[in-house]
């Protein structure tokens, strides 16, 4: 049953009764995909640009997740459902997601092809994977949908 416009769950921290957590949480899952993208793109062109843009995506994507996953554990705690099952691994996931941008990073501060190829390219894959299953579960856990 969908909830009316003016009922929040307790603990959500709402600006305007918009849940900043589930405004913010798009943003790393789509820096990371376009991080992915632009690993893609410099593995089949000379260009540096890709590389930067890359680097760039992730810092945005690890700003965004940094931010959002302060705002989550603040509901969590706020709210007392810490220990739910769905909430509990969309944590987990997006905090290895997170982890796994942080090496990432580090390895895209390199120079060059070893920046992307192949360990680049690899995290970024994990990464995207782990980012999506982490918005599966988010939406699994606000929709009471526990399957």
């Amino acid at each position: 049953m969908a909830r009316s416009i003016g009922q929040r769950s307790r603990g959500r921290l709402a600006i305007g009764g918009h849940p900043i957590y589930s405004t913010l949480l798009p943003i790393p899952i789509l820096c990371f995909i376009g991080a992915l993208v632009t690993d893609i793109v410099y593995t089949r062109s000379p260009e540096m640009m890709w590389l930067d843009f890359s680097s760039w995506l992730l810092f945005a994507g690890l700003i965004g997740g940094g931010i959002a996953g302060a705002i989550l554990i603040i509901e969590l705690v706020r709210s007392g459902r810490a220990r739910s099952g769905a909430l509990s691994i969309h944590f987990v996931l997006l905090l290895s997601a997170w982890i796994v941008e942080v090496l990432n990073s580090f390895i895209h501060a390199r120079d060059g092809w070893t920046a992307v190829v192949p360990t680049g390219m690899t995290l970024s894959i994990v990464a995207v994977v782990l980012s999506l299953l982490a918005g599966w579960f988010w939406q699994s856990a606000n929709n009471g949908d526990r399957r």
